[in-house]
């Protein structure tokens, strides 16, 4: 079963499964809260996007073997509930790398050369530097780097080549390893107080929820700018608001909202120091193919009983 898609078909997950199962779809929509869980409950495999697999449904799953996300994070999956049930929990944490560094880059680009505050201003028949005023060279500034897994270190490489200092704090990363990237480890009070950009990689955890408060952006730089591609409760949203309207920070590139999509008269989407985009930091025509087609395979693996690829949960 593939609980919800927005692909225009399945012919990617029958390509790899058709020979072994009949993959069909539950028809759950992402733009709605449909209750397809007794759809669920009698499947051998389930593929998975955003739809919620709670402790109560794995607890009333009947034979399943695997939860295979079509992603990276497996904040909407119950992980421990899985282990005890013996189902495994995968997911594809490579396949975007190269595209949400790249979406990072984007973002940062546009707030320090102040892209869409001099588009929406041609537009408006201006013709005036001082709109996104002041800008800084690149060579002049320091990125700090939230985060610093594959992602992380994709984002480091590419800002190294122009011209950042950088510093990153990963409680799960070393010295060396941070060095081999152009990158000095520091605790994330000191990141902060560095900083002239900030850049979020973070899975979303206990320890990472929130951890963007009104404290945080307190300890940046005045000025500063954040970027956030990761996932959008990592940032208090509120305190997001308080700092960008005070000026405490000049802007904020956001691809991911504490709640998605964000209410249509929530201020992030319209305020005019941020750039944002609809979660599509991940997208492109071949990381949609191949996170479809790895998650199948895992899938694959599972039912022939084999160990799959990419096992988050304790099996």
């Amino acid at each position: 079963m593939v609980s919800d898609h927005d692909f225009a078909d399945l012919s990617i997950e029958r390509d790899v499964l058709g020979d072994i199962a009949d993959v069909r779809d539950a028809g759950g929509d992402l733009d709605a809260e449909d209750d397809i869980d007794a759809d669920l409950v009698d499947a051998d495999a389930i593929l998975n996007l955003r739809y919620e697999i709670n402790g109560d449904l794995i607890r009333r799953l009947d034979g399943c073997r695997i939860v295979a996300r079509y992603g990276i994070g497996v904040d909407n999956v119950d992980s421990e509930a899985a282990t005890e049930e013996g189902i495994y929990v995968t997911n594809v944490p490579d396949y975007c790398q190269e595209e949400v560094a790249t979406h990072a880059l984007s973002l940062l680009l546009a707030l320090y050369r102040g892209l869409t505050r001099y588009d929406d201003s041609v537009a408006a028949g201006e013709w005036e530097r001082a709109v996104a005023a002041p800008i800084h060279r690149l060579s002049t500034q320091t990125l700090g780097i939230v985060g610093f897994g594959a992602i992380g270190r994709a984002v480091a490489d590419r800002a190294l080549a122009l011209g950042f200092d950088i510093v990153t704090s990963d409680p799960y990363v070393d010295a060396e390893t941070a060095g081999d990237h152009g990158a000095d480890l520091v605790e994330f009070e000191t990141l902060l107080e560095r900083s002239d950009a900030v850049t979020i990689h973070s899975p979303l955890v206990e320890a990472t929820r929130g951890m963007f408060d009104a404290a945080a952006f307190e300890r940046m730089n005045d000025g500063a700018v954040l970027v956030n591609v990761a996932r959008g409760p990592i940032v208090d949203g509120d305190a997001l608001r308080a700092a960008l309207d005070a000026g405490k920070i000049r802007g904020a590139g956001l691809d991911v909202f504490p709640d998605e999509p964000p209410a249509v008269d929530d201020p992030l989407r319209t305020h005019e120091r941020v750039v944002a985009t609809p979660h599509v930091g991940w997208y492109s025509e071949e990381a949609n193919a191949e996170r479809r087609r790895r998650a199948a395979e895992n899938v694959r693996a599972a039912l022939t009983g084999e160990r799959p690829e990419n096992v988050v949960n304790e099996l």
